[in-house]
């Protein structure tokens, strides 16, 4: 059996010269060589990816995926039933949160408590309980994205957390949240490129990527001078007055940085990111903290996860409806705003310097006075954000680390 496979082939044959004949075969030695070479070759850059996106994960934590699978399907039962594009107005958000007791609940987000819970609903409440989990109502004010004007300084370094958007969104600014690179198959030398938001690196009129999509730093909106610093290569198109079975899922932009200018993968008062969290290990309740352009350094914790929301986009003046993402509140004392306008793009971390998600949306008007008699949990000055490993692996890039 093995004469067989490593058998030799006449090829061709030619004189010596000399009377003499010169014959040349090949050997199926040769194949299995090359091939045992590739296997042994593909095998290891497999696995040397595997072990590389292991460690660039946080240790995973003690979770029932099982239990948090079906809390996710009952979830979107109940936005089926009260996030609908023709019914959603006063209800603007559902997700995934905990009691006091600890257990895990539904909850049920409504901009103005003493309003219909729906048009039409009258006198109608909401249900206490949906597929056996209860369900919580919160009052929380409508959310959008969060651009806007202001003054924020031109960086000599570039670093996570600064003003920088793109230059045709002439008025707006947004952050610049950290740094990446593209995956590629082989190893070598990769450009470095700028993590941020759709709608902060992109002008989300225009369908594609043209030669005047440049990334200002600090961003058009600031009244310090700003200058280019990169190029928009790459954006998640947002899809606005679509219906629940098509629903947006990250707001998430790279631009490469122009090689002259220096950079430093930092974020103020975080410092360098170890790595991200995947979305089904975060937790509710745990902290986290962001640097924006806006509020610079704040702290909160995860009220809701697997959250699906409407957000409003004013540019546009549509709405886009967005699934399964992250809402963070704030919890430092005397703190009115996790995130605000011109915070879209921080990237969110957990207290080991994890990314947990990229902050894309958050409170944009006045909430509603909680009417007097009443216990409803409410929440303001929330940053709402992509989970992380949904903006990596969309977006095919990897945090510089």
């Amino acid at each position: 059996m093995l004469l067989l496979l490593f058998e030799g082939h006449f090829l061709f044959s030619r004189s010596d010269g000399h009377g003499g004949t010169l014959k040349y075969y090949y050997y199926d030695r040769y194949t299995w060589i090359i091939a045992a070479l590739a296997v042994a070759w593909v095998g290891w850059l497999l696995v040397s990816r595997a072990l590389r996106a292991r460690r660039l994960r946080r240790p995973p934590r003690n979770m029932n995926h099982r239990r948090l699978k079906r809390l996710v399907k009952i979830k979107r039962q109940l936005s089926s039933t009260y996030l609908r594009p023709n019914i959603w107005g006063n209800i603007h958000a559902v997700g995934i949160g905990r009691l006091d007791d600890g257990r895990d609940c539904l909850q049920i987000f409504v901009s103005d408590p003493t309003a219909e819970a729906w048009p039409g609903a009258g006198a109608a409440t909401l249900p206490n309980t949906f597929r056996g989990m209860p369900v919580v109502e919160v009052q929380m004010p409508v959310a959008g994205f969060i651009t806007t004007t202001g003054i924020r300084d031109q960086q000599d370094v570039i670093i996570g957390g600064i003003s920088g958007a793109n230059t045709n969104l002439s008025g707006e600014s947004g952050t610049i949240g950290y740094f990446c690179t593209r995956k590629t198959a082989f190893r070598r030398h990769q450009e470095i490129h700028l993590l941020s938001n759709s709608h902060v690196f992109a002008d989300l009129r225009k369908e594609k990527v043209d030669d005047t999509d440049l990334i200002v730093q600090p961003s058009p909106g600031e009244a310090a001078s700003n200058r280019p610093i990169g190029t928009l290569v790459n954006f998640s198109t947002l899809k606005f007055e679509t219906d629940l079975n098509n629903p947006n899922h990250v707001d998430a932009a790279i631009a490469k940085l122009w090689r002259p200018q220096p950079h430093k993968p930092v974020i103020p008062s975080v410092g360098a990111v170890k790595g991200h969290v995947i979305k089904s290990e975060i937790e509710v309740g745990e902290a986290v903290r962001k640097f924006g352009r806006t509020t610079g350094y704040t702290e909160g914790n995860v009220f809701s996860i697997y959250l699906d929301i409407w957000i409003r986009y004013d540019r546009t003046g549509k709405s886009a409806f967005f699934q399964d993402q992250i809402l963070v509140a704030p919890s430092q004392d005397g703190l009115n705003a996790f995130a605000a306008k011109g915070d879209s793009g921080s990237l969110l971390v957990d207290a080991n310097k994890y990314a947990v998600g990229l902050i894309f949306a958050g409170m944009t008007k006045e909430p509603v006075p909680t009417p007097d008699g009443t216990s409803l949990p409410r929440i303001e000055g929330y940053g709402v954000a992509n989970p992380i490993d949904e903006v990596l692996n969309r977006l095919k890039i990897e945090l510089l680390i």
